[in-house]
């Protein structure tokens, strides 16, 4: 029977409408390998490495940004301009809806950023925007974006650390959003058992579905913590992708015909942080210097690293819109020197101390600690390493940062990069508030404000190289190097990893 004209006209809208590609359909399952899962899915209430990139499947950002080309790309915001040397005019799409069909609209930007400083939440966020002032809605769909003060890493930030959340998650008790998504992202997280498994299923209502027709019905991630286990999952074919594979593996993976590894530049440096908030004998720069000077960092990166790191001398990356300077150079190996700053501190003997690690969660984290306290026994200093599980690590930060452990405590840690943010480094890494911070330099904290705030390229630069200076005068950390991102694959996953510090799951493609 033939079909009346006003049929087909109802189906052609109908596909037009349909949230889902006619050119294609999700495909597949995608298991994805990590040493851990997440802390929370609530995307604004910490700050982690694992936590930004697993945020992303289920919550949009406004931009995204390529940190290599410092290019800023359209994402939620469809396009914007600059309305002065601290303002922002947004637009955003209109097809953007959250994945219970409600619009993404300016409000729930505005309400996005109002949570991050509520204080009931006691967001560790607030601190990468200290420069932010106020969201001006215009209509549903514009918005003008207020600085206090010029700030040119801004985009950079606003493409990781700004996801924003569905306004219907106002009054839901803290427990239930750290378990579940409110956001527009290109997943839904469908079911969660801690230390176990993570299921996202694809979100029909994201307005990114007919440019990535083609990605997985269901991504999973399965925290495993032993990384010969991730390996052994994945030859197995019970993984389809892991980060972080250890350089001893590489050849094994290399050689079997159905996996292939993937090692890019990467965004995070290595360094470690001397506990000095409270006293204690790191808090003598002497002594940091000799600490410095005892740690042979090539050294390390070439056995326990297996090659698979560069050389490096500041938290500034070379993707960052500014500080970033190679003919500047930190501490090296001089294990004399590091002796004759040890009797000049008085300690000629040394001290007890501890290592603070995680364990398995980066790539010779623990294995890390057991070298640097084989070179202090060098000088005396009789270290201890502690290595715990990633929620016990972060426990013992804070013990640091509160001054409750009980001896002088070296901490081992990473700084991702992952925005290009000169000015959050050193709020994140080293002020007398930041999240990871163990040290307090309240004047230092002022330069680095001062630097952020400077819209001259070129006196921002010196500014932050002066910084640096300090930086090192003070021997603020150990600044070990720079790692390079390594991958490993099915061959039956389309994916182009980045070392960005994020994955992009909407790009993958499942051919199996």
């Amino acid at each position: 029977m033939r079909k009346p004209a006003y049929f087909f006209l109802a189906l052609a809208i109908s596909l037009a409408l349909s949230p889902i590609s006619p050119a294609g359909a999700f495909k597949g399952v995608v298991t994805i390998g990590h040493a851990t899962d997440p802390p929370t899915m609530d995307p604004n209430a910490t700050s982690d490495a694992l936590g930004f990139v697993v945020w992303g499947w289920a919550y949009d950002t406004l931009v995204k940004y390529n940190l290599q080309k410092k290019e800023t790309i359209p994402w939620l915001a469809e396009k914007w301009e600059k309305l002065g040397p601290t303002s922002f005019k947004f637009w955003l799409r209109k097809d953007a809806k959250f994945s219970d069909g409600t619009p993404v609209t300016a409000h729930a930007v505005k309400f996005t950023m109002d949570r991050i400083f509520d204080k009931d939440l006691k967001s560790r966020q607030r601190g990468y925007f200290q420069t932010f002032k106020s969201i001006e809605v215009l209509d549903d769909h514009t918005f003008i974006w207020h600085q206090k003060g010029p700030d040119n890493g801004l985009f950079g930030r606003l493409h990781n650390w700004f996801l924003i959340i569905n306004p219907k998650s106002k009054g839901v008790d803290k427990a239930k959003v750290s378990l579940n998504t409110y956001g527009g992202g290109p997943y839904v997280l469908k079911s969660w058992t801690k230390g176990s498994k993570m299921v996202f299923e694809a979100n029909p209502h994201w307005w990114g579905n007919r440019q990535y027709p083609d990605r997985p019905q269901t991504v999973a991630l399965r925290p495993i913590r032993e990384a010969t286990t991730r390996v052994k999952a994945l030859l197995t074919g019970e993984l389809d992708f892991i980060q972080g594979v250890d350089a001893q593996f590489i050849p094994e993976l290399q050689k079997d015909p159905n996996t292939k590894v993937v090692v890019v530049p990467g965004m995070r440096i290595f360094y470690l942080a001397f506990a000095m908030r409270h006293g204690g004998p790191f808090a003598d720069p002497k002594v940091r210097q000799a600490v410095n000077y005892a740690i042979d960092s090539d050294l390390i990166g070439k056995t326990i690293m297996g090659g698979l790191t560069d050389p490096f001398h500041m938290l500034y990356h070379p993707w960052s819109f500014s500080g970033y300077n190679p003919g500047l150079k930190w501490f090296g190996y001089d294990l004399a020197k590091a002796k004759a700053l040890m009797k000049e501190a008085g300690y000629p003997n040394g001290f007890k101390a501890v290592f603070v690690a995680p364990n398995g969660r980066f790539v010779g984290d623990r294995e890390t600690g057991e070298a640097v306290s084989a070179m202090l026994k060098k000088i005396g200093i009789d270290m201890k390493v502690e290595a715990y599980t990633w929620p016990l690590y972060r426990r013992a930060v804070n013990n640091a940062q509160e001054g409750k452990t009980k001896e002088p405590a070296l901490v081992w840690r990473s700084w991702g990069n992952s925005v290009g943010d000169t000015t959050g480094v050193w709020r994140g890494t080293s002020s007398c508030t930041g999240v990871w911070s163990v040290s307090c330099f309240p004047e230092l904290d002022k330069l680095n404000e001062e630097a952020g705030a400077m819209a001259d390229p070129e006196m921002q630069q010196a500014a932050f190289e002066k910084l640096w200076g300090k930086m090192k005068e003070q021997a603020m950390h150990k600044i070990l190097f720079k790692f390079r991102e390594t991958f490993g694959l099915r061959k039956t996953l389309r994916f182009e990893p980045r070392g960005d510090e994020t994955i992009a799951v909407w790009e993958m493609v499942q051919t199996k």
